[in-house]
C-alpha cells in the first residue's frame, strides 16, 4: 500500500502525454482490457524517476527479491546496486558448517567423486562451497577438480536434470600446501582435525591457536538461487596431477565428520535438508566426507 501510495501521489504532479493519461488513470472500458491496463501501468513505472524507483526498490530488503529485480532489466540492476553502494539495501553472506570435524586427515575410498542431495526450505541463494584437499604429507602433487550443482536430482541411477552452475578448480601442490600452514587463528574456517597433543597441551592439531584444517572455498562465478521443492544434487569431482598429466582420479583427502545431522527450528533454522547418495562411483558425503562448508545468501 505505501509504495502504491508513493506511485500515485508522483502520477498527480507528473505532466504525462495525454494518451499516457488516458491509459494510465482513466481507461475507456470500451477500448482497453484488463490486460492492456495492467501493461500501460508496468510501462509507467518503468518510467518513474530514479528518484522515485530507489524509494519504491528500497523497501524490498530480502536478497531473493533484490536479486529477482536486478533481472528485471538494465535500470533496475543499476538501482539496485547503487542502493548496495549507499547501503539503503543489504544482503548477508552466511556459512553452513556441515562437517566441522574431521574423522580422518587421510582417507581413500576408492570412489571418483564425492556427492549428496540437497533441498531447502526457503529461496536460498546458494554462492559456493568448501572441499577438504589431501592433507599436507600426502599431497604429492597438483589438484584440479570441479564441483557442479544439477537440478532434480536422485539418489540412484537413472536420469537427472540439466546442470545449472559448475565451477572447476586447479591448486598447485605449492599453493595447497602454503594453504595448509598455521594460520595462527587468522583463516576464518578453520576446523578441528582428530586430536593431537602438542607442547602446550592445548589448542588444535598445529599449534595453540590454529585448530589444522583449512577447507579451500570453490565458489561459484554467480548465485545461483535454489527453489523449495526441488532436490539438487551436488557432485565433486578430484584428480591428482604432476606435469599436466592425471596421475589418478581417486586420490586421498581429509574425511570431515558431524554425525546424524539435526536441523533446527524456529527462526534460526538452517534452511537445508541433505538426502543420500547411492550412484556408483560417488561417496555419499550427508554425514561424513566432502563439502565440509556451504556458502549462501538468504
Amino acid at each position: 500500500m505505501e509504495i502504491q501510495a508513493l506511485i500515485n501521489d508522483h502520477l498527480e504532479t507528473v505532466d504525462f502525454p495525454s494518451s499516457q493519461v488516458k491509459s494510465t488513470t482513466s481507461p475507456d472500458p470500451d477500448l482497453y482490457s484488463s490486460s492492456n491496463t495492467l501493461s500501460s501501468s508496468t510501462h509507467t513505472l518503468s518510467q518513474l524517476p530514479v528518484e522515485l524507483l530507489e524509494v519504491v526498490l528500497s523497501c524490498l530488503t530480502d536478497p531473493i527479491s533484490q536479486r529477482r529485480l536486478s533481472q528485471v532489466c538494465r535500470l533496475w540492476r543499476d538501482t539496485v546496486a547503487r542502493l548496495r553502494w549507499l547501503r539503503l539495501m543489504s544482503f548477508e553472506r552466511k556459512l553452513h558448517l556441515r562437517l566441522p570435524l574431521a574423522g580422518s586427515l587421510h582417507e581413500v575410498h576408492g570412489n571418483q567423486g564425492f556427492s549428496l542431495l540437497l533441498c531447502v526450505d526457503t529461496p536460498v541463494l546458494l554462492a559456493g562451497t568448501a572441499v577438504f584437499l589431501p592433507y599436507r604429507e600426502n599431497l604429492q602433487g597438483d589438484v584440479s577438480g570441479e564441483v557442479q550443482l544439477v537440478r532434480h536430482g536422485t539418489p540412484h541411477v537413472g536420469p537427472v536434470g540439466d546442470k545449472v552452475i559448475s565451477s572447476a578448480f586447479h591448486v598447485s601442490r605449492e599453493k595447497a600446501l602454503q594453504w595448509q600452514q598455521d594460520c595462527d587463528g587468522k583463516t576464518f574456517a578453520c576446523l578441528q582435525g582428530p586430536w593431537m597433543t602438542n607442547t602446550s597441551g592445548q589448542g588444535g592439531t598445529l599449534g595453540g591457536t590454529c585448530k589444522g584444517l583449512h577447507p579451500m572455498p570453490v565458489m561459484f562465478n554467480c548465485v545461483m538461487e535454489l527453489e523449495p521443492g526441488t532436490r539438487y544434487l551436488l557432485t565433486l569431482k578430484m584428480a591428482e596431477e604432476k606435469g599436466g598429466v592425471v596421475v589418478s582420479d581417486k586420490i586421498g583427502t581429509v574425511w570431515g565428520f558431524q554425525g546424524v545431522p539435526r536441523r533446527k527450528k524456529g527462526p534460526d533454522q538452517n534452511h537445508f535438508r541433505w538426502f543420500q547418495v547411492y550412484r556408483p562411483g560417488l561417496s555419499s558425503s550427508v554425514t561424513s566426507g566432502q563439502f565440509p562448508i556451504i556458502y549462501y545468501i538468504a
